[in-house]
């Protein structure tokens, strides 16, 4: 107002943040945020409250404190030792562990637990394994019972001193993990009969975080992860066969299953068919390389 112009003095706000005048009354009323803020809590529900709002985010995933939208949860980089032993894959609003052919997923999905069954030794005698223990152990078995050492093939390892983070964490933590116990045997993947050494998640674990807290609490989502989806590159030389929380290989004409369930070439030359001739093994297939006097049949796999 005037000449010059001056600022005309701040004028108080009639109500406190999340209230607003009532165009009749002029009295103080609540203000719906869920109404009024564009995308609020989007991927969520959004719950007014007086003077504010509150988001309900799904399992597995949190408020974005800049965008107000829930956002996933990546569990993979955040949950220290998630899939300890495997790969953490994340997924929408959980994760799931893969782990290496030996080891089988703990019932609780977070982690890989080492079944692979090798050497015990009862002492250590000048730095080396001693004392050969009857029986094949798991790692856990042999270091957690009675053992020292403990060696997969002809790689000796030191069983981790007692009271220490490590046999915490093989001992105590994969028990409760249900990290399996003595006399359980791998079966396969030890999760599912017709496994191939593969462990996975039941469904993934997805992690809720506490109201008012920073920690999260562990719950197993219903549902099934499409294995095959996820890691295209499993079954090579097969077609991946998605299964309950696992997968199977259905492999190519000329490849079969090894013991650890992969698709690996058949060797047709074993079986001699090439009368007349040399047969060569090629990667799924043969063709044969005829004597003299023998000619080729157009499949190339016979000499006549």
């Amino acid at each position: 107002w005037g000449h010059p112009c001056e600022m005309c003095p701040a004028q108080p706000q009639p109500c406190r943040r999340g209230f607003i005048p009532n165009i009749r009354t002029g009295a103080c009323q609540d203000v719906d945020e869920c109404q009024a803020i564009p995308g609020v809590c989007q991927g969520g529900n959004c719950i007014n409250t007086v003077g504010s709002y509150e988001c309900k985010c799904p399992a597995g995933h949190k408020q974005n404190e800049a965008t107000q939208k829930c956002d996933d949860i990546d569990e993979c980089s955040i949950i220290p030792g998630i899939c300890e032993g495997g790969e953490c894959s994340n997924t929408v609003g959980s994760y799931f562990c893969i782990c290496p052919r030996g080891y089988v997923i703990s019932t609780d999905g977070s982690r890989c637990v080492d079944q692979r069954t090798s050497t015990c030794f009862s002492n250590i005698v000048n730095g080396r394994c001693a004392q050969e223990l009857p029986g094949r152990f798991t790692k856990r078995q042999c270091c957690c019972e009675s053992g020292l050492c403990w060696a997969i093939g002809s790689v000796p390892e030191m069983c981790p001193v007692r009271g220490s983070d490590e046999h915490r964490r093989l001992c105590v933590d994969a028990a409760r993990a249900g990290g399996g116990s003595r006399g359980g045997g791998t079966g396969g993947n030890g999760f599912l009969p017709s496994g191939n050494g593969h462990g996975y998640g039941p469904g993934g674990a997805g992690f809720i975080p506490f109201p008012g807290s920073n920690g999260f609490s562990p719950a197993i989502l219903n549902r099934t992860i499409d294995i095959c989806k996820h890691h295209p590159n499993l079954c090579l030389n097969g077609r991946c066969i998605p299964i309950l929380s696992s997968y199977r290989c259905e492999c190519n004409m000329g490849y079969k299953q090894d013991t650890n369930g992969d698709c690996i070439d058949v060797d047709e030359c074993t079986s001699n068919p090439c009368s007349n001739g040399d047969c060569v093994n090629t990667p799924g297939s043969y063709y044969c390389k005829c004597h003299a006097g023998f000619q080729r049949t157009p499949t190339k796999q016979a000499c006549i």
